[in-house]
C-alpha cells in the first residue's frame, strides 16, 4: 500500500495513467476542430474568432505552467493536480454553454488553465519515478500519446459534431476530465517524497525559472521540441478550414484523416526507440528534423491544387519527424533537474505552448482561405529555426542520455 491507504500501481499502469493526463490538454487543443464552422455559424461570428478561441486556450495553458510547476514542487502533486482537473472540468461546462465569441474566448481560457496541470505534473512525476532509459522510454510511450491525442481527437470530435452538435464536444471534454479526476483521486499516490519548503518563495520561484532560462542546453531542447511541436498546432488551426471549409468534407470525414497522420507519428515513436539501442539521442533529434523539414517544405511546394494528398503527405512526413524526435528532447531537458522537476517541466510547456499559440495565430493570420501554401511556409520556418536552434544551443556533450549540462 501506498502513503494514504492507496495501491501501489505497477509501472506499466502508472505511465498509463500518466499518458492519459499528459493528453490530456494537448487533446483538449484539437477535439473541437471540426465543430469551428458550425461554432462560427452557431454564434455569429468570423472564422478568425472561433480560430483565436485556440490562441486563448493556448494562452492558458503557458500561463498556469508558472503556477503548477512551483506549487508542485511544494505541496506535492497530488493535490495541485486534483485542484486543476476541478478547474477544467468546470471550464470546459462553461464552453458548451457559451452564447457569444467573447464568452467562449474566456471560457477557453480558463479551460487551458485547467488542463495544463496534467502535462506539468505528469511529466514532473515521470521525472520523480524514473531515471535514466527507464525515463526516456516512458516519455517516449507519453510523446506517442501527447502527439496522437492532438490528432485522434478530432476524429470523436467530428463523429460527435455531426451526432450532436458543437457544445455536445466541450460537454464530452467535461465527462472526460471527470474521469480522469476520479482515476488520479482513487489510484495515483503522492510521487513528491522530498518537497521543496522553498519552491513557491518568490525569490526561490524567480531564481529556479532564471537558472533553467539560462541553462543554454535546457533551452536548446526546449525550443527544439516547442517550434517542431507548434508546427502541429499550426495545422489543427488550419486544417479544417481547408478540408471542411474548402474541399467540402463533412466532419465525420475530415475525423478520419487522423488515421493518416496519426500511425507517421506512432511509426517515427516506435523506430525511434528501437534505434536508440544503436544511436545517441542527440543524433535521432537530428534526423527527426531534417524530416520535419521536407515535410514542411514540401507542403509549400505542392500546394499549387489543393488536394487530400497533397497535403496529407508531406504532413505524414513531418509527423513521422516528429515522433522521432519528441522524446529524445523531452529527457534531454529534464534529466538534469531532479530537485525542481515540476519548474523544469513547466518551463518546457510553458515554452511549448507559448510558441504553439504564435504559430497558431501566424497560420490562422496567413490563411485567408488561401489553401495550403501559407501553412506550409509557416511549418518550414519552424522547422528550420528548431534546426537553427539545435545545432548552435544543444552541444555534443550534452546528448539526452547524459542530460544537459550547464
Amino acid at each position: 500500500m501506498t502513503a494514504g491507504g492507496r495501491p501501489a500501481l505497477s509501472p506499466g499502469w502508472t505511465i498509463a495513467l500518466l499518458t492519459t493526463l499528459v493528453t490530456l490538454g494537448p487533446m483538449t487543443i484539437s477535439f473541437y476542430v471540426p465543430s469551428m464552422p458550425a461554432i462560427a455559424a452557431a454564434l455569429g461570428t468570423t472564422t478568425e474568432a472561433v480560430q483565436a478561441t485556440m490562441t486563448t486556450y493556448l494562452a492558458g495553458f503557458a500561463g498556469a505552467q508558472v503556477v503548477y510547476g512551483p506549487l508542485s514542487d511544494r505541496f506535492g502533486r497530488r493535490p495541485v493536480l486534483l485542484a486543476g482537473l476541478t478547474i477544467y472540468i468546470a471550464a470546459s461546462a462553461l464552453c458548451a454553454t457559451a452564447a457569444s465569441a467573447e464568452q467562449l474566448l474566456l471560457a477557453r481560457f480558463l479551460q487551458g488553465f485547467g488542463a495544463c496541470c496534467g502535462p506539468v505534473i505528469g511529466r514532473a512525476v515521470v521525472r520523480d519515478l524514473f531515471d535514466g532509459e527507464a525515463m526516456a522510454r516512458a516519455f517516449s510511450i507519453i510523446g506517442t500519446a501527447v502527439a496522437v491525442g492532438p490528432a485522434v481527437a478530432p476524429m470523436i470530435g467530428g463523429l460527435v459534431q455531426e451526432a450532436f452538435g458543437w457544445e455536445a464536444s466541450f460537454l464530452t471534454i467535461a465527462a472526460i476530465g471527470l474521469s480522469v479526476l476520479v482515476l488520479v483521486a482513487a489510484l495515483l499516490p503522492e510521487s513528491n517524497t522530498d518537497p521543496n519548503p522553498a519552491a513557491v518563495r518568490p525569490r526561490t520561484v524567480a531564481r529556479n525559472y532564471l537558472a533553467l532560462l539560462r541553462n543554454k542546453p535546457f533551452m536548446g531542447y526546449v525550443l527544439v521540441s516547442a517550434l517542431i511541436f507548434s508546427g502541429v498546432f499550426a495545422y489543427h488551426a488550419t486544417s479544417a478550414f481547408l478540408f471542411i471549409g474548402e474541399l467540402g468534407l463533412s466532419p465525420s470525414e475530415f475525423a478520419l484523416i487522423a488515421f493518416v497522420t496519426v500511425p507517421a507519428y506512432a511509426l517515427g515513436n516506435f523506430l525511434s526507440g528501437r534505434l536508440r539501442r544503436r544511436m545517441r539521442g542527440r543524433r535521432l533529434i537530428g534526423i527527426g528534423l531534417i524530416l520535419a523539414i521536407a515535410g514542411a517544405a514540401m507542403v509549400e511546394m505542392l500546394s499549387g491544387a489543393l488536394t487530400l494528398t497533397r497535403v496529407l503527405a508531406p504532413m505524414m512526413c513531418y509527423f513521422f519527424g516528429f515522433g522521432m524526435l519528441l522524446p529524445h528532447a523531452i529527457a534531454g531537458a529534464l534529466q538534469p533537474f531532479p530537485r525542481i522537476a515540476g519548474s523544469a517541466s513547466a518551463t518546457m510547456g510553458a515554452t511549448q505552448m507559448t510558441v504553439g499559440a504564435l504559430s497558431s495565430v501566424a497560420a490562422a493570420w496567413a490563411y485567408e482561405d488561401a489553401g495550403a501554401g501559407p501553412l506550409g511556409w509557416v511549418l518550414f520556418g519552424l522547422a528550420l529555426l528548431a534546426a537553427l536552434v539545435f545545432f548552435f544551443m544543444v552541444p555534443v556533450e550534452a546528448d539526452p542520455d547524459r542530460g544537459a549540462k550547464s
